[in-house]
């Protein structure tokens, strides 16, 4: 294999997860959640692994690093953000979704669909933290970018006519929008799927979660099932947070004790 090739294999992975979230962002635009979360969950794979390529290859590299960022900002920032600011178009404009061909949007009637791109700004944020951030080499801090979409893909997919035909939806999406916003910058500590082994022990949270999350998916559907998993992986950080048990908290103790 030429030099050029095994450098470039990352970068062609990054770069269709980069092409994933625009055609995502595509269906999202039309109103297609379910193609549009085919199309995150595809960009995730690609996510996945480009990284374990760039480790496999040896072949890192900062511009890898940069390209890896901007692809994110894309499927997991913009995608989900254009499904969201779909929902609460129907939701504030009813004609837009029963009568599209005589909806008038007035953009100084309301700001409320454009909330939705908060989350977009909020995972470009996220994504330059991450990549100054020494903490998170085998942890997160705060939610990373892929399960935010996921969640809020899988959400809308499951219950898409609860959204919307029903008053509170408004409100209930708006306040799960500003919740992720700012569990995307939180400094809560989140663990990662990232292993040095394979070894029960050190990784017993890990691969419980991974059973969890198969179990959920096979018994949900593979699409309709990520928001409860992605639910129940920020309450399992979370509990480990409050009893002590994270890594994030254990190396801020260890550090407190040397002072």
């Amino acid at each position: 294999m030429s030099n050029f090739i095994k450098r470039n294999i990352p970068n062609a992975l990054t770069c269709s997860n980069l092409i994933s979230g625009c055609i995502a962002t595509c269906f999202a635009i039309t109103g297609d959640a379910k193609m549009a979360l085919i199309c995150i969950l595809v960009g995730a794979t690609f996510d996945f692994f480009d990284g374990m390529s760039a480790r496999f290859l040896k072949v890192s590299s900062p511009i890898g690093k940069e390209l890896d960022s901007l692809a994110d900002c894309v499927t997991f920032g913009v995608a989900p953000s254009t499904m969201v600011f779909y929902e609460l178009m129907v939701i504030d404009y009813p004609s837009f979704l029963t009568t599209p061909e005589a909806f008038s949007f007035d953009p100084y009637r309301t700001f409320i669909p454009f909330l939705a791109f908060l989350m977009a700004a909020f995972s470009a944020l996220r994504l330059a933290k991450f990549n100054i951030d020494t903490r998170q080499t085998d942890s997160f801090i705060g939610l990373p970018t892929p399960a935010n979409a996921l969640f809020w893909g899988s959400l809308i997919v499951t219950s898409p006519a609860w959204l919307e035909n029903n008053a509170g939806a408004l409100v209930y999406i708006l306040v799960l929008l500003l919740l992720s916003c700012y569990l995307l910058v939180s400094e809560i500590p989140m663990f990662a799927l990232k292993f040095k082994n394979f070894k029960w022990q050190g990784n017993a949270i890990r691969h419980s979660f991974i059973i969890f999350t198969a179990v959920v998916l096979v018994t949900f559907g593979v699409l309709k099932g990520w928001w409860i998993v992605i639910a129940s992986y920020f309450l399992i950080s979370l509990g480990l947070l409050l009893t002590g048990r994270s890594k994030i908290t254990k190396m801020n103790h260890d550090k407190e004790q040397k002072l």
